[in-house]
C-alpha cells in the first residue's frame, strides 16, 4: 500500500505553523512591553498632556500598538524610539539642563498699590470636587494677598468636569478655603476651559466694575503666558506667581523636580506658540 504524501505535507505544515506562532509570540510580547514603556516615558516627560490625555488612558493603545510592530520586522525602530526617549528622560532628570528654560517662564512683578482686585486663575478639580495641588497654591497665595490688603476684591475663576455624568466643580472648595481666611464676598467667573477664556471673562467683569488693574495669581511656569494673556485684553496686569508645593521651583535639585519642570515648560512652549498663532498674546 502506497503512502498519502499529502498527509506528512498536512502534519509538516502544522508544524511549521506551530513553530512559527511559538517564534513569534516572544516578539508579540516584547513589542507589548516596548510600546508600554514608550507610552510611560512619554508621560513622564509630559508629552500626552499636550493632547489633553491625562491620567494612563494611552497605555492600552500603546501597548497594543507595540504588540502589533513587535510581531514585523519594524521592532527595532520601535526599541531605538524606546532608547532615544529613555536617554532623554535619563538627561533631563539627572542634569541641570532644564532650569533655565523652565525659569525663563516666571513672571513676577513688583505689588501696586492700588489694585482694583486679586485674581487667582484656577488649576482643574478632582473627581471629588477639591483643587488640586496647584489651584490650592494660588488660592493660598491671593487670601494671602487680600488679607495683606493688596486689594479689597478676591476674584477666583471656576472649572468643571463631568465624572460619570457628573458635574464637578471646586466651587465649594475655594468658598470654604476663602472663609477660613476670613475673606468674605468673593467674585468669581462662570464656567471657563481655557486661559484665554478667563482672561476674557475677566476682562468684561473688570469692564462692569469699572476696574483699571489687577493682581494676577498663577502657578510659576504658567505666569508669563497667562499675564501676558490677559494683557492683550487691555487689563493692567501685575503678574504674581503662587508658592509651588509639588515642584521645588527655586532649586530644581532632584530628579522629580527635573522632570515635573520639562512637562510643565513643553506644555507652556506648545501653549504659547499656539496663542501667537492666534493673537491672543
Amino acid at each position: 500500500m502506497t503512502p498519502d504524501p499529502t498527509i506528512y505535507e498536512s502534519s509538516n505544515a502544522r508544524a511549521s505553523d506551530t513553530m512559527t506562532s511559538r517564534a513569534a509570540f516572544p516578539r508579540v510580547m516584547s513589542g507589548l512591553v516596548t510600546g508600554s514603556a514608550i507610552w510611560l516615558t512619554l508621560k513622564a516627560l509630559g508629552v500626552p498632556n499636550l493632547f489633553h490625555v491625562l491620567g494612563f488612558e494611552g497605555i492600552i493603545a500603546f501597548a497594543l500598538v507595540g504588540a502589533g510592530v513587535g510581531a514585523t520586522r519594524f521592532r527595532r525602530v520601535m526599541t531605538y524610539v524606546a532608547a532615544v526617549l529613555l536617554v532623554a528622560l535619563v538627561a533631563i532628570a539627572y542634569t541641570p539642563l532644564i532650569a533655565a528654560p523652565a525659569r525663563k517662564l516666571i513672571r513676577r512683578d513688583p505689588l501696586p498699590t492700588g489694585a482694583n482686585a486679586v485674581v487667582v486663575l484656577s488649576a482643574g478639580v478632582t473627581a471629588d470636587g477639591f483643587l488640586h495641588q496647584q489651584g490650592l497654591d494660588r488660592l493660598l497665595k491671593g487670601l494671602q494677598l487680600v488679607r495683606a490688603g493688596t486689594a479689597p476684591v478676591l476674584l477666583v475663576t471656576r472649572e468643571q468636569r463631568l465624572v460619570h455624568r457628573r458635574k464637578v466643580t471646586a466651587t465649594r472648595d475655594q468658598d470654604s478655603l476663602a472663609a477660613l481666611a476670613g475673606v468674605t464676598g468673593i467674585i468669581a467667573t462662570p464656567l471657563e476651559a481655557s486661559t484665554h477664556d478667563e482672561a476674557m471673562a475677566v476682562a468684561l467683569i473688570a469692564s462692569k466694575l469699572h476696574w483699571t488693574r489687577i493682581v494676577l495669581v498663577t502657578s510659576p511656569f504658567h505666569s508669563r503666558r497667562a499675564c501676558g494673556t490677559f494683557e492683550k485684553t487691555g487689563l493692567l496686569v501685575s503678574c504674581w506667581p503662587s508658592d509651588s508645593r509639588d515642584i521645588a521651583v527655586g532649586t530644581l535639585d532632584t530628579a522629580d523636580d527635573r522632570v515635573g519642570a520639562f512637562s510643565m515648560w513643553i506644555y507652556e512652549m506648545a501653549a504659547t506658540l499656539q496663542y501667537r498663532r492666534k493673537g491672543w498674546l
